[in-house]
């Protein structure tokens, strides 16, 4: 039932854990998975701590 209310990754758009937060160039705050975050850091995404 909680597997409905997950979040998805906005770049892959798979459900994965653990998500980080990154915010992109308009000030809007994405979830990344790990596997997609070498990729936001070369986006230059600025991470959110």
């Amino acid at each position: 039932m909680f597997s409905l209310f997950s979040s998805k990754c906005a770049i892959c758009h798979k459900k994965k854990k653990p998500l980080r937060k990154y915010v992109d160039d308009k000030g809007k705050t994405i979830k990344v998975c790990l596997p997609c975050s070498e990729y936001a850091e070369r986006r230059a995404y600025r991470k959110v701590r």
